[in-house]
Protein backbone atom coordinates (compact mmCIF):
# COMPACT_ATOMS: atom_id res chain seq x y z
CA UNK A 1 0.00 0.00 0.00
CA UNK A 2 1.17 3.55 -0.64
CA UNK A 3 2.92 5.38 2.14
CA UNK A 4 1.41 8.61 3.48
CA UNK A 5 4.40 10.68 2.47
CA UNK A 6 3.03 11.76 -0.91
CA UNK A 7 2.03 15.25 0.23
CA UNK A 8 5.41 15.78 1.86
CA UNK A 9 7.23 14.58 -1.25
CA UNK A 10 5.25 16.97 -3.42
CA UNK A 11 5.84 19.88 -1.05
CA UNK A 12 9.58 19.33 -0.85
CA UNK A 13 9.70 18.77 -4.62
CA UNK A 14 12.71 16.48 -4.72
CA UNK A 15 11.56 14.49 -7.71
CA UNK A 16 14.34 12.90 -9.73
CA UNK A 17 12.54 13.22 -13.06
CA UNK A 18 14.61 13.13 -16.18
CA UNK A 19 17.31 10.63 -15.31
CA UNK A 20 18.27 7.00 -15.49
CA UNK A 21 18.06 5.28 -12.11
CA UNK A 22 19.70 1.96 -12.95
CA UNK A 23 21.27 0.26 -15.97
CA UNK A 24 23.10 -3.01 -16.44
CA UNK A 25 24.13 -4.74 -19.66
CA UNK A 26 26.07 -7.49 -17.81
CA UNK A 27 29.08 -6.79 -20.06
CA UNK A 28 31.61 -6.56 -17.20
CA UNK A 29 30.55 -9.79 -15.48
CA UNK A 30 32.07 -13.26 -15.56
CA UNK A 31 30.16 -15.43 -18.00
CA UNK A 32 29.27 -18.99 -17.05
CA UNK A 33 28.99 -17.85 -13.43
CA UNK A 34 26.02 -16.99 -11.23
CA UNK A 35 24.74 -13.41 -11.49
CA UNK A 36 24.47 -13.48 -7.67
CA UNK A 37 27.26 -11.36 -6.13
CA UNK A 38 28.22 -9.79 -9.47
CA UNK A 39 27.67 -6.04 -9.40
CA UNK A 40 24.85 -5.34 -6.94
CA UNK A 41 22.80 -8.40 -7.95
CA UNK A 42 21.88 -10.84 -5.19
CA UNK A 43 19.64 -13.79 -4.39
CA UNK A 44 19.99 -13.07 -0.66
CA UNK A 45 16.42 -12.47 0.52
CA UNK A 46 17.63 -10.03 3.19
CA UNK A 47 18.94 -7.65 0.51
CA UNK A 48 16.97 -5.50 -1.99
CA UNK A 49 15.59 -7.63 -4.81
CA UNK A 50 16.86 -10.97 -3.53
CA UNK A 51 14.16 -13.64 -3.39
CA UNK A 52 16.32 -16.63 -2.59
CA UNK A 53 18.57 -19.14 -4.31
CA UNK A 54 17.30 -21.85 -6.63
CA UNK A 55 15.26 -24.61 -5.02
CA UNK A 56 14.65 -28.25 -5.88
CA UNK A 57 16.68 -31.34 -6.61
CA UNK A 58 18.41 -29.96 -9.71
CA UNK A 59 18.48 -26.19 -9.33
CA UNK A 60 19.97 -23.87 -11.94
CA UNK A 61 21.85 -20.72 -11.03
CA UNK A 62 20.88 -17.54 -12.84
CA UNK A 63 24.10 -17.57 -14.85
CA UNK A 64 25.53 -14.73 -16.90
CA UNK A 65 25.65 -15.90 -20.51
CA UNK A 66 28.03 -14.98 -23.31
CA UNK A 67 24.93 -14.67 -25.48
CA UNK A 68 24.05 -11.32 -27.06
CA UNK A 69 20.80 -9.37 -27.01
CA UNK A 70 19.97 -6.20 -28.92
CA UNK A 71 17.13 -3.93 -29.96
CA UNK A 72 17.26 -1.02 -32.39
CA UNK A 73 17.92 2.38 -30.74
CA UNK A 74 17.64 0.81 -27.27
CA UNK A 75 20.98 -0.99 -27.00
CA UNK A 76 23.10 -4.06 -27.63
CA UNK A 77 25.25 -6.26 -25.42
CA UNK A 78 27.32 -9.41 -25.87
CA UNK A 79 26.08 -10.76 -22.50
CA UNK A 80 22.74 -11.63 -20.95
CA UNK A 81 21.36 -13.58 -17.97
CA UNK A 82 19.76 -17.02 -18.13
CA UNK A 83 16.05 -17.38 -17.41
CA UNK A 84 14.86 -20.85 -16.44
CA UNK A 85 12.57 -22.68 -14.01
CA UNK A 86 13.99 -23.53 -10.59
CA UNK A 87 16.67 -20.85 -10.83
CA UNK A 88 17.68 -17.96 -8.57
CA UNK A 89 15.34 -15.21 -7.48
CA UNK A 90 18.06 -12.69 -8.26
CA UNK A 91 17.49 -8.95 -8.04
CA UNK A 92 18.91 -5.52 -7.38
CA UNK A 93 17.96 -2.23 -5.78
CA UNK A 94 17.75 1.18 -7.44
CA UNK A 95 17.02 4.79 -6.46
CA UNK A 96 13.55 4.91 -4.93
CA UNK A 97 10.66 6.53 -6.83
CA UNK A 98 7.97 7.91 -4.54
CA UNK A 99 5.59 9.54 -7.02
CA UNK A 100 4.85 10.00 -10.71
CA UNK A 101 5.92 7.68 -13.52
CA UNK A 102 8.52 4.94 -13.54
CA UNK A 103 9.78 3.11 -16.64
CA UNK A 104 11.45 -0.31 -16.54
CA UNK A 105 12.86 -1.94 -19.67
CA UNK A 106 14.80 -5.01 -20.75
CA UNK A 107 15.36 -7.19 -23.80
CA UNK A 108 13.77 -10.64 -23.56
CA UNK A 109 14.49 -13.69 -25.69
CA UNK A 110 12.58 -16.85 -24.70
CA UNK A 111 12.98 -20.34 -26.13
CA UNK A 112 10.05 -21.82 -24.19
CA UNK A 113 7.15 -20.83 -21.96
CA UNK A 114 4.49 -22.76 -20.07
CA UNK A 115 0.73 -22.62 -20.49
CA UNK A 116 0.40 -22.40 -16.70
CA UNK A 117 0.40 -18.66 -16.05
CA UNK A 118 0.20 -18.63 -12.24
CA UNK A 119 3.86 -17.66 -11.73
CA UNK A 120 5.49 -14.37 -12.67
CA UNK A 121 9.10 -14.42 -13.83
CA UNK A 122 9.87 -10.73 -13.26
CA UNK A 123 8.68 -8.27 -10.66
CA UNK A 124 9.29 -4.78 -9.32
CA UNK A 125 8.80 -4.08 -5.60
CA UNK A 126 8.34 -1.15 -3.24
CA UNK A 127 10.16 -0.78 0.07
CA UNK A 128 10.71 -4.50 0.74
CA UNK A 129 10.91 -7.80 -1.10
CA UNK A 130 7.35 -8.82 -0.16
CA UNK A 131 5.59 -5.69 -1.42
CA UNK A 132 5.22 -6.29 -5.16
CA UNK A 133 4.27 -3.31 -7.31
CA UNK A 134 3.85 -5.18 -10.61
CA UNK A 135 4.62 -8.56 -12.19
CA UNK A 136 5.31 -9.97 -15.65
CA UNK A 137 4.24 -13.38 -16.97
CA UNK A 138 5.07 -15.37 -20.12
CA UNK A 139 2.26 -17.61 -21.42
CA UNK A 140 2.77 -20.24 -24.10
CA UNK A 141 0.38 -20.07 -27.08
CA UNK A 142 1.82 -22.95 -29.08
CA UNK A 143 4.40 -21.55 -31.49
CA UNK A 144 4.74 -18.23 -29.68
CA UNK A 145 3.94 -16.63 -26.33
CA UNK A 146 2.00 -13.78 -24.79
CA UNK A 147 3.31 -11.41 -22.14
CA UNK A 148 0.98 -10.46 -19.30
CA UNK A 149 1.13 -7.91 -16.50
CA UNK A 150 -0.55 -7.70 -13.11
CA UNK A 151 -0.52 -5.07 -10.40
CA UNK A 152 0.09 -5.62 -6.72
CA UNK A 153 -0.53 -8.81 -4.77
CA UNK A 154 -0.37 -12.29 -6.26
CA UNK A 155 -3.76 -13.38 -7.60
CA UNK A 156 -4.78 -10.05 -9.14
CA UNK A 157 -6.18 -10.37 -12.68
CA UNK A 158 -3.70 -10.48 -15.56
CA UNK A 159 -3.78 -8.10 -18.48
CA UNK A 160 -2.47 -10.11 -21.44
CA UNK A 161 -0.94 -8.76 -24.63
CA UNK A 162 -3.22 -8.96 -27.66
CA UNK A 163 -0.26 -10.01 -29.81
CA UNK A 164 1.97 -13.02 -29.33
CA UNK A 165 5.74 -13.00 -29.75
CA UNK A 166 8.11 -15.38 -31.51
CA UNK A 167 10.45 -17.64 -29.60
CA UNK A 168 14.22 -17.27 -30.03
CA UNK A 169 13.98 -13.60 -31.02
CA UNK A 170 14.94 -10.46 -29.11
CA UNK A 171 11.91 -8.48 -27.89
CA UNK A 172 12.02 -5.12 -26.13
CA UNK A 173 9.77 -5.08 -23.05
CA UNK A 174 9.02 -1.73 -21.38
CA UNK A 175 6.64 -1.25 -18.45
CA UNK A 176 5.38 2.16 -17.37
CA UNK A 177 4.06 2.40 -13.82
CA UNK A 178 2.08 5.54 -12.96
CA UNK A 179 1.58 6.34 -9.26
CA UNK A 180 -1.67 8.24 -8.66
CA UNK A 181 -3.07 9.79 -5.44
CA UNK A 182 -5.57 7.06 -4.48
CA UNK A 183 -4.98 3.61 -3.00
CA UNK A 184 -6.25 1.53 -5.93
CA UNK A 185 -5.77 3.72 -9.00
CA UNK A 186 -2.14 3.25 -10.09
CA UNK A 187 -1.80 2.22 -13.74
CA UNK A 188 0.64 -0.31 -15.17
CA UNK A 189 1.18 -0.19 -18.95
CA UNK A 190 3.05 -2.72 -21.08
CA UNK A 191 4.81 -1.97 -24.38
CA UNK A 192 6.40 -4.81 -26.34
CA UNK A 193 8.62 -4.21 -29.40
CA UNK A 194 7.90 -0.47 -29.69
CA UNK A 195 9.79 1.73 -32.13
CA UNK A 196 11.93 3.03 -29.32
CA UNK A 197 13.13 6.17 -31.09
CA UNK A 198 9.53 7.35 -31.55
CA UNK A 199 8.90 7.70 -27.80
CA UNK A 200 5.97 6.36 -25.79
CA UNK A 201 3.54 4.63 -28.19
CA UNK A 202 -0.02 5.89 -28.48
CA UNK A 203 -1.37 2.43 -27.65
CA UNK A 204 -0.24 -0.20 -25.16
CA UNK A 205 0.36 -3.92 -25.56
CA UNK A 206 -1.60 -4.37 -22.31
CA UNK A 207 -2.78 -2.11 -19.49
CA UNK A 208 -4.41 -2.52 -16.07
CA UNK A 209 -5.23 -0.57 -12.91
CA UNK A 210 -6.98 -3.43 -11.10
CA UNK A 211 -5.94 -4.15 -7.52
CA UNK A 212 -4.66 -2.43 -4.42
CA UNK A 213 -1.63 -0.20 -5.06
CA UNK A 214 1.59 -1.53 -3.55
CA UNK A 215 3.81 1.43 -4.31
CA UNK A 216 5.03 4.61 -2.63
CA UNK A 217 8.76 3.83 -2.64
CA UNK A 218 9.50 1.68 -5.69
CA UNK A 219 13.13 0.69 -5.30
CA UNK A 220 13.98 -2.87 -6.41
CA UNK A 221 13.49 -5.42 -9.18
CA UNK A 222 14.07 -9.14 -9.57
CA UNK A 223 14.05 -11.98 -12.06
CA UNK A 224 11.91 -14.21 -9.85
CA UNK A 225 12.75 -17.72 -11.03
CA UNK A 226 13.11 -19.84 -7.89
CA UNK A 227 9.96 -21.75 -8.78
CA UNK A 228 8.97 -24.30 -11.41
CA UNK A 229 5.34 -23.94 -12.52
CA UNK A 230 4.84 -21.20 -15.07
CA UNK A 231 8.49 -20.25 -15.41
CA UNK A 232 9.78 -19.62 -18.95
CA UNK A 233 13.20 -20.51 -20.40
CA UNK A 234 15.51 -18.16 -22.27
CA UNK A 235 17.59 -15.08 -21.55
CA UNK A 236 17.25 -11.39 -20.79
CA UNK A 237 19.54 -8.38 -20.80
CA UNK A 238 19.96 -4.63 -21.05
CA UNK A 239 18.00 -3.94 -17.86
CA UNK A 240 17.20 -0.26 -17.38
CA UNK A 241 15.11 1.89 -15.01
CA UNK A 242 14.26 5.56 -15.53
CA UNK A 243 11.81 8.33 -14.83
CA UNK A 244 11.17 8.92 -18.54
CA UNK A 245 11.04 6.81 -21.69
CA UNK A 246 14.15 8.46 -23.14
CA UNK A 247 16.14 7.67 -19.99
CA UNK A 248 16.15 3.92 -20.67
CA UNK A 249 18.37 3.66 -23.75
CA UNK A 250 21.86 2.19 -23.62
CA UNK A 251 22.86 4.08 -26.76
CA UNK A 252 25.45 6.50 -25.36
CA UNK A 253 24.99 10.25 -25.32
CA UNK A 254 27.35 12.31 -27.43
CA UNK A 255 30.24 12.33 -24.98
CA UNK A 256 32.83 10.06 -26.63
CA UNK A 257 34.53 10.20 -29.99
CA UNK A 258 32.36 7.27 -31.10
CA UNK A 259 29.19 9.18 -30.41
CA UNK A 260 30.47 12.39 -31.92
CA UNK A 261 31.12 10.57 -35.17
CA UNK A 262 28.66 9.06 -37.56
CA UNK A 263 29.58 5.47 -38.36
CA UNK A 264 27.98 3.69 -41.30
CA UNK A 265 28.79 -0.01 -41.62
CA UNK A 266 28.51 -1.86 -44.94
CA UNK A 267 28.57 -5.63 -44.41
CA UNK A 268 27.58 -6.74 -47.92
CA UNK A 269 30.98 -8.33 -48.57
CA UNK A 270 31.46 -9.90 -45.13
CA UNK A 271 31.16 -13.39 -46.59
CA UNK A 272 34.40 -12.81 -48.50
CA UNK A 273 36.07 -11.13 -45.54
CA UNK A 274 35.49 -7.40 -46.05
CA UNK A 275 33.67 -4.67 -44.14
CA UNK A 276 33.46 -1.01 -45.09
CA UNK A 277 33.14 1.40 -42.17
CA UNK A 278 32.44 5.03 -43.01
CA UNK A 279 33.46 7.50 -40.27
CA UNK A 280 33.01 11.26 -40.07
CA UNK A 281 36.17 11.73 -38.00
CA UNK A 282 39.53 10.06 -37.39
CA UNK A 283 39.09 7.54 -34.57
CA UNK A 284 42.61 6.08 -34.68
CA UNK A 285 43.29 2.54 -33.50
CA UNK A 286 40.30 0.67 -32.11
CA UNK A 287 39.67 -2.94 -31.11
CA UNK A 288 37.07 -4.67 -33.26
CA UNK A 289 35.10 -7.82 -32.45
CA UNK A 290 32.41 -9.54 -34.49
CA UNK A 291 30.18 -11.76 -32.34
CA UNK A 292 27.49 -14.19 -33.48
CA UNK A 293 24.17 -14.67 -31.69
CA UNK A 294 25.55 -17.68 -29.82
CA UNK A 295 28.15 -15.42 -28.21
CA UNK A 296 31.10 -16.77 -30.22
CA UNK A 297 33.70 -14.23 -31.36
CA UNK A 298 34.20 -14.80 -35.10
CA UNK A 299 36.72 -11.96 -35.59
CA UNK A 300 38.93 -10.09 -33.10
CA UNK A 301 41.55 -7.57 -34.23
CA UNK A 302 42.91 -4.03 -33.95
CA UNK A 303 42.00 -1.70 -36.81
CA UNK A 304 42.53 1.94 -37.76
CA UNK A 305 39.46 4.03 -38.50
CA UNK A 306 40.19 7.21 -40.42
CA UNK A 307 37.84 9.88 -41.67
CA UNK A 308 36.02 8.60 -44.74
CA UNK A 309 35.58 5.05 -46.00
CA UNK A 310 37.67 2.35 -44.31
CA UNK A 311 38.00 -1.06 -45.98
CA UNK A 312 38.53 -3.65 -43.22
CA UNK A 313 39.75 -7.16 -43.91
CA UNK A 314 38.04 -9.72 -41.64
CA UNK A 315 37.66 -13.44 -41.30
CA UNK A 316 35.22 -14.56 -44.00
CA UNK A 317 31.79 -15.17 -42.42
CA UNK A 318 30.00 -17.95 -44.27
CA UNK A 319 26.80 -18.18 -42.21
CA UNK A 320 24.08 -15.65 -42.97
CA UNK A 321 22.39 -13.96 -40.03
CA UNK A 322 22.61 -11.18 -37.45
CA UNK A 323 25.94 -10.39 -35.77
CA UNK A 324 27.17 -7.77 -33.30
CA UNK A 325 30.09 -5.51 -34.24
CA UNK A 326 31.87 -4.11 -31.16
CA UNK A 327 34.40 -1.28 -31.41
CA UNK A 328 36.45 -0.22 -28.36
CA UNK A 329 38.86 2.72 -28.32
CA UNK A 330 42.01 3.22 -26.24
CA UNK A 331 40.01 4.85 -23.40
CA UNK A 332 37.75 1.84 -23.11
CA UNK A 333 34.69 3.51 -24.67
CA UNK A 334 32.72 1.02 -26.72
CA UNK A 335 30.13 1.07 -29.45
CA UNK A 336 28.07 -1.99 -30.40
CA UNK A 337 26.16 -2.18 -33.68
CA UNK A 338 23.99 -4.94 -35.11
CA UNK A 339 25.00 -6.01 -38.64
CA UNK A 340 23.20 -8.33 -41.03
CA UNK A 341 25.13 -10.75 -43.24
CA UNK A 342 23.22 -12.18 -46.18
Amino acid sequence: MKTKLLVLALAVSVSVCGQNLFQDDFSSYTTGADLHNQGQWTHNSSLPGGLGAALGALPNNADVLASPVAFLDYGASANSVAISPDSDGVGVGFTAVTDGDLYVGFVLNLSAAQANNNSDFFRVMSGNNLNTTFRLYAINTGFSYNIAIAKGANGNPLATSALSYSYNEDHLVIVKYSQLPGTSDDVVSLYVDPVYANGVPASTSAITNTGLDQSGSIDRLTFRMNWTNGMPTGKAGLVSVGRNWDDLTFVPLSTTQFNQSQLVIDSRDAKIGRLVIQSEIDLGEVAMKIINLNGAVVDNQKINLNSGANSIQTQPIAASGIYLLQLTDSKGDSLVRKIVIQ
